[in-house]
């Protein structure tokens, strides 16, 4: 059994982290169009796939959200890739913009960093935006992140 196949699901407050393949396709799928407007279901369906052969391999941590009182797709989050030998992880986000909101934000990023550094052990987290984000800037900045370029944000416990 893979080491990260018992992550899950992963629960905040309001937010429940499953595998993707609990979350509908169609959800998956619009939500890589606002990234990726050439995404197809068919390319969205390979890329679940994927990420699925990733986490029973131990190269990666991917969670579908959902919101626990709607039951509605929030978005996307995890690690991508982990390094359990240098104990390092690069966390990635996306939620629907619908959920790109600090109160959101705040409550996934924190229990992403707890469970990074306390159940996977991770001494190094990295964050990369594709473009600057004040509210996120500002939520990492309350969570110890550095930063030097507004873009790439580091943590250390």
């Amino acid at each position: 059994m893979s080491q990260f196949e018992k992550y899950h699901p992963i629960l905040t407050p309001h937010y429940t982290f499953d595998w993707l393949t609990k979350a509908r396709v169609i959800d998956v799928f619009n939500l890589y169009q606002t990234s990726t407007p050439t995404a197809t279901m068919e390319t969205t369906a390979t890329q679940i796939n994927h990420i699925m052969r990733e986490i029973f391999h131990d190269r990666q941590l991917i969670w579908g959200v959902t919101d626990r009182t709607t039951t509605k797709f929030v978005g996307q989050v995890g690690f991508t890739p982990i390094d359990t030998a240098n104990h390092t992880g690069t966390l990635i986000i996306n939620l629907r913009p619908a959920y790109q909101q600090a109160t959101t934000l705040t409550e996934i990023l924190e229990r992403l960093v707890a469970f990074g550094t306390v159940e996977l052990k991770l001494q190094q987290l990295t964050l990369n935006l594709p473009q600057q984000n004040s509210i996120i800037e500002k939520i990492l900045h309350n969570l110890n992140f550095v930063t030097q370029d507004h873009l790439t944000f580091n943590y250390q416990p």
